[in-house]
């Protein structure tokens, strides 16, 4: 942008290159004490050979966007995490308090508004003062620095190491080319541009750049809202940013204030009374210093959460062609990622299992929640016991790992399932046109012959199957089967399938699988849930059957804008018919009763209709509570992170568990969330659909077979359908 007449302009660019050059060379040594060279010598070979160089260099340098923090948000727009290389926030020139205006110019350039990008005028005061050792005032103008700071910058975005010595080295030849860009910069730009860019890019601290994130950092407000005071102590920082940081070098910081509050009156900023409270106020008086920690840790009992977005940006070709690409991306781009996280859910979450198994319990025992909503497959809440960090000998709470996240995303494998991964099989049998009232079960003991397998198969002996509480091997009808978890029951299932790969094949198609998406070999136990299975991946398994069989991609970014607003991405629900609708309605009826059958033992009852089915591990290791409402599917596991640990004859939260299933802690977790999460929600039913063929009525029987079978008595149901497989 130009300033002012065109004649006048270039007679000031030829005043500025000559002035610039003096004043250089008598900052550099060139000149000898008290500039006894006349003008005329100055202008001489020398003075020559300078201004021939500002004309061989360019008038214009690139100007990247200065790198600033990106952020991840929740659904309510508040901030999970921050990302950076560089704690930055751009915020545009009304943001900006006059009063911190005011003190940079006063300070660091009190002829801005005269002078064209280079103050000759200043270079030769600042010379004088410098060989008097009495300086306050820089040799370069405000234009100047900003060059200076946007060639670091430039240097730094490219990993060019050269260009940031370039720029920072003592040279005539450095100082030649910023002035250079300064006139350049000047004919581009309007002052208020420049001061603008200059507060945004300037260092502010050590690890604080622009005036937006130094004023949350020092005094918890916004720039906009900065006093004088204020503005006189960020002001001063700016020359020496690790010799004036107020929190390392308060003494430091408040001197210099000082003499920015001097230079501001002495301007006609402020008025005599101001400066003389400015000056009597101590530093550590005006500081209100709010931390900003930088990654997941800053987002709290959220921390697993953004650990799953992160690796959701750094796994997406949206955001760069590499990874490396994507991560700079992320720390220098000023990202506005908007998370799927419905924080009130997430809260909810939280105190519902820590309720149980508080953070630290002396058990050692963890426990984990993951919500997914079943329409779009987008992740509402995730929760665990443990605080995001590195754990150690003293301070066991603490672990990087998720319990509920699969490998790509920082957990693992999963954990087995126990009977909640029994839905599995009801979906394969009525994948395969079978009856809920049809009977299996019967026995015991089953050996090697009664099952086939197509699949990679675990290689299994004869297999002597255990119920819960001592419940007699009857042959039992699919739904009491399944209220009751009878292990039998199930085992008779998969023998009648006549394939186990049947029920391998639903539970793959549902998406219950391992944290690396598959599910290796799949022998008799795994009917009963030996395999692992990470919790958001059952909870995504039965938010497929609340949607009817239509399975959504996990979705944890709902819309990503880069730094000027630009959209970048935005999900949409990726959703397939992954089984007969049919199908997923049956099985979603199944579960119904079964969490009917719950609510009258008086656990899992959540005020509205619900699907649910508890899930507890051989010698009680893993323990679990999988179910959904039509809006939501929620998965709660229990276990000991270190390994399979029983969790028998244990002091959990204070009080003494002879044995922990499913339908206890996680069973209370599952119920206490679910019912905070539906709030506010209409209240959904599930459709009733045939179940299949009711067994025809046998033939009646001899009196004496009447007598008989009227002594026998059915088993009794067991107190919870808890399985021991």
């Amino acid at each position: 942008m130009s300033n002012g007449p065109t004649g006048k302009a270039a007679l000031d660019k030829l005043v500025a290159y000559f002035l610039a050059f003096l004043g250089l060379s008598v900052l550099l040594g060139v000149v000898g004490a008290g500039l006894l060279l006349p003008a005329t010598g100055a202008l001489g070979l020398t003075a020559r050979a300078g201004i021939s160089s500002f004309e061989t260099l360019p008038d214009e340098f690139e100007i990247l966007p200065p790198s600033q923090q990106s952020v991840i948000l929740a659904d309510d727009d508040s901030v999970l995490a921050r990302f950076y290389a560089e704690d930055r926030i751009i915020v545009p020139a009304d943001q900006i308090s006059d009063n911190m205006r005011h003190a940079i110019v006063a300070i660091e350039d009190r002829r801005f508004y005269q002078h064209h990008g280079v103050d000759g005028q200043g270079m030769i005061r600042a010379a004088l003062s410098n060989v008097a050792k009495s300086s306050t005032q820089g040799a370069s103008t405000l234009t100047q620095q900003l060059v200076k700071n946007t060639l670091i910058e430039n240097g730094i975005q490219r990993g060019d190491q050269a260009a940031i010595n370039q720029a920072k080295v003592q040279t005539v030849g450095r100082k030649l080319r910023e002035a250079n860009y300064a006139l350049a910069l000047e004919k581009k730009w309007s002052k208020d541009q420049i001061l603008t860019r200059y507060l945004n890019i300037a260092p502010f601290g050590t690890s604080v750049y622009g005036v937006e994130s130094a004023s949350l950092h020092y005094f918890s407000t916004h720039a906009k809202d900065l006093t004088n005071a204020q503005a006189a102590l960020l002001a001063g920082i700016v020359q020496s940013p690790y010799n004036y940081d107020p929190t390392r070098h308060p003494e430091n910081a408040q001197n210099r204030r000082n003499v920015v509050a001097a230079s501001m009156y002495k301007a006609g900023f402020i008025k005599k009374d101001e400066y003389e409270s400015i000056v009597n106020t101590p530093v550590k008086d005006q500081l209100k210093i709010t931390e900003r920690t930088a990654g997941c840790a800053a987002a709290g009992n959220a921390a697993y959460f953004c650990q799953y977005v992160l690796a959701d940006i750094m796994n997406n070709d949206a955001f760069g062609k590499t990874r490396g690409e994507r991560r700079n991306l992320l720390m220098r781009g000023g990202l506005t990622i908007k998370s799927s996280l419905d924080r009130r859910m997430q809260n909810a979450a939280f105190t519902s299992i820590t309720e149980q198994v508080p953070l630290g319990d002396p058990s050692n025992f963890k426990i984990a929640l993951s919500a997914v909503e079943p329409r779009t497959g987008y992740i509402r809440a995730m929760a665990q016991n443990t605080q995001y960090g590195t754990p150690n000998e003293t301070d066991k709470t603490r672990d990087f790992v998720s319990y509920n996240a699969d490998n790509a995303h920082g957990g693992g494998l999963g954990r087995a399932p126990g009977s909640s991964f029994k839905t599995m099989t009801v979906g394969a049998w009525f994948m395969d046109n079978r009856s809920a009232y049809e009977s299996a079960g019967g026995k015991f003991k089953w050996s090697r012959r009664d099952f086939q397998a197509h699949c990679p198969e675990a290689s299994t002996d004869d297999w002597e199957v255990a119920n819960a509480h001592g419940m007699s091997a009857s042959a039992t009808n699919i739904i009491r089967g399944t209220e009751q978890s009878i292990n039998t029951t199930f085992a008779g299932m998969a023998s009648k399938l006549g394939d186990l790969c049947k029920i391998r094949d639903f539970a793959m198609k549902v998406g219950a699988y391992d944290g690396q998406g598959n599910i290796p070999t799949f022998g008799p136990s795994a009917v009963i849930g030996a395999n692992s299975v990470p919790p958001l991946y059952m909870a995504r398994a039965y938010a497929t059957l609340a949607d009817n069989g239509k399975q959504c991609k996990l979705q944890s970014v709902l819309e990503v804008k880069d730094a000027q607003g630009k959209v970048l991405f935005t999900a949409k629900p990726e959703c397939e018919q992954v089984i007969p609708e049919k199908v997923a309605k049956q099985v979603t009826l199944v579960l119904n009763k079964t969490n009917d059958s719950y609510r009258r033992y008086g656990y899992a009852d959540i005020g509205r209709p619900a699907a649910s089915k508890t899930g507890t591990t051989n010698n009680n290791t893993d323990g679990w509570l999988v179910g959904y409402t039509p809006q939501l599917s929620t998965a709660v596991w229990m276990g000991n992170s270190q390994g399979l640990v029983p969790m028998r004859d244990v002091n959990i939260n204070g009080r003494w568990w002879r044995e922990v299933f499913g339908a206890d802690q996680p069973a209370t977790a599952w119920a206490r969330f679910m019912s905070i999460a539906m709030e506010g929600k209409p209240v959904e039913g599930f459709e009733q659909v045939s179940l299949g063929d009711r067994p025809k009525a046998t033939p009646r029987k001899s009196k004496s077979s009447k007598k008989s079978k009227s002594k026998s008595k059915p088993a009794a149901p067991a107190p919870k359908p808890a399985p021991k497989p």
